[in-house]
């Protein structure tokens, strides 16, 4: 009960922090470089490394923090990118699975544990055990 509202009042804080820091930041457009693979314990997933120029002109290069196997993205990409302007090594590709994904697994873990919680006050309150 407690925990499911934890988890799904924490997704909505992290959707509005997700879309405070995006918006933020500034707007630009980067070209996908590289593909860096990163290993993980069951396979390796392949992160899009990232090149853009800010505004003052300087060339900066980042390593996404989301990957994929396949991979998402192909070498010469041209992608939305959005950095903070006193540190541009603070970037991330702009995209609705980067802005949502973080709030769709805390929401998703607070539902399951609000099921789980009334699966078990209903054997309980029905005096069964389960």
């Amino acid at each position: 009960g407690v925990s499911a509202l934890g988890l799904i009042g924490g997704a909505v804080w992290a959707y509005f922090k997700q879309q405070q820091t995006l918006e933020s930041r500034v707007a630009t457009t980067g070209s996908v470089v590289e593909l860096a693979t990163q290993v993980t314990q069951r396979s390796s997933i392949f992160c899009p490394v990232v090149e853009f120029t800010t505004v003052t002109g300087e060339k900066t290069r980042f390593t996404s923090e989301f990957g994929s196997r396949p991979a998402g993205h192909k070498i010469g990409q041209s992608v939305n990118v959005r950095y903070e302007a006193a540190d541009p090594q603070k970037a991330e590709i702009e995209s609705p699975t980067n802005r949502w994904l973080v709030p769709l697994i805390l929401g998703f873990m607070g539902v399951i544990a609000g099921c789980m919680g009334a699966v078990f006050l209903g054997f309980y309150g029905l005096g069964i055990s389960p």
